[in-house]
């Protein structure tokens, strides 16, 4: 082969491999960026789904730690009017209601379980108490209320483990006193 050939074809090999280096270097800079931006969008999503499940547990604690502070009060002789008790509990229910609704952006549908439906009724029993205060059995509604916070702080817990692991979200309420296949017909 003449210099001239060698030449040419020495020109042609260096301009492709700058071409293959101007269309490589970007798109591996790309692919890069997309994957920071899928992780970063990922954790995103995880704090979200970790603020909703907290915000949940903070909010039933506040409901549930006032009703008990209702009924301690009660049994100590200070009575709160049922109406100040209304005032004062329905933007804990609402709040708590709330994050219960937002948990289901973490997967997990809890407004309408049995959780929710216990505070409810805890609530109501609580009320009804402050009505009658003389007649109504204080202690067991007392009881009834705290043995909720433990069973609480477990259902928060395990949902938190699973939304931080990116497992599949399973039913929280399972093996509490708030699983529904524990309860008695009704």
């Amino acid at each position: 082969m003449d210099a001239a050939k060698i030449g040419l074809l020495g020109a042609v090999a260096a301009a492709l491999i700058a071409a293959l280096a101007a269309t490589i270097g970007p798109l591996t800079v790309q692919r890069r960026k997309e994957r920071a931006d899928s992780r970063q969008r990922l954790e995103d999503a995880v704090a979200r789904r970790i603020d909703a499940v907290n915000n949940a547990g903070v909010c039933c604690r506040a409901w549930l730690t006032f009703l008990v502070r209702v009924l301690e009060d009660a049994q100590a002789g200070r009575v709160l009017p049922v109406d100040d008790f209304d005032e004062k509990s329905e933007p804990l229910r609402s709040a708590a209601e709330n994050a219960l609704a937002q948990a289901v952006h973490a997967g997990y549908e809890l407004l309408d379980s049995e959780l929710a439906h216990a505070m409810r009724s805890v609530e109501s029993a609580v009320r009804s108490a402050l009505l009658n205060p003389a007649h109504a059995p204080l202690d067991q509604l007392r009881d009834r209320a705290n043995a909720y916070f433990e069973p609480r702080e477990v259902i928060r817990t395990h949902m938190l483990c699973e939304v931080t692991r990116l497992e599949k979200p399973t039913d929280p309420l399972a093996g509490t006193v708030f699983d529904s296949r524990r309860l008695p017909a009704r």
